[in-house]
């Protein structure tokens, strides 16, 4: 665990190479998942900036390696240095603009849809391509995916046999590959033709 909610620590990390997990305690006590970080991103800057305890945990997903800045050093840089400032801000915006589309998502979409958003979403960010397939290799649990869909394993578990069963992904242990990212995007943006008469899974929770 890089950096754990509620701490009072007010050092920065900088990821540079590996991938962390953003999880959050919600009010019932359940973790959820805000995010997949990696090389190049900035952690921890919150509490740097605004001397409150940590709002969230990262934890490694695979082999991390980062450089710590004290609090006092990153704040220093901030001041003496528009761009980065700038930098920093223009990062906070894209991470707000993420939040807002997460929380649009719950009320729009259903567990499936949701699902298949998330999936494009690491595609594209964390996916590599082989022969005609997409894989995503990060190391997250159904639990987390769940989480990061904002729904039950039970649901979430659900959804990855459809997903399966009509072609569109392949599982392995901690490991997802897109078989027909096209499908996908149909899912992924409501499209009724992709499920069938006898389809079940269109549960919001």
């Amino acid at each position: 665990m890089l950096l754990h909610e509620g701490d009072e620590s007010d050092h920065v990390l900088v990821i540079e190479s590996g991938r962390v997990k953003v999880s959050s305690s919600a009010p019932s006590g359940k973790q959820v998942v805000l995010g997949i970080r990696g090389p190049g991103d900035l952690l921890g800057e919150l509490a740097a900036i605004d001397a409150e305890i940590r709002s969230a945990t990262v934890t490694a997903i695979s082999p991390v390696t980062a450089t710590v800045v004290p609090g006092n050093a990153f704040r220093a840089l901030l001041i003496s240095d528009g761009a980065l400032t700038f930098d920093l801000l223009r990062t906070v915006v894209i991470r707000l603009r993420e939040a807002d589309k997460h929380r649009l998502d719950y009320g729009a979409y259903n567990v499936t849809e949701r699902l298949a958003r998330r999936l494009l979403e690491y595609a594209q960010r964390y996916g590599h391509t082989e022969d005609d397939r997409v894989i995503i290799a990060l190391s997250l649990t159904q639990t987390e995916l769940a989480d990061a869909a904002n729904a039950s394993r039970e649901a979430v578990a659900k959804a990855f046999k459809h997903l399966r069963d009509i072609g569109a992904i392949r599982t392995a242990r901690r490991r997802v590959e897109l078989l027909r990212p096209e499908l996908l995007v149909e899912i992924a943006e409501g499209s009724p033709n992709v499920y069938s008469d006898a389809d079940t899974r269109h549960p919001r929770r």
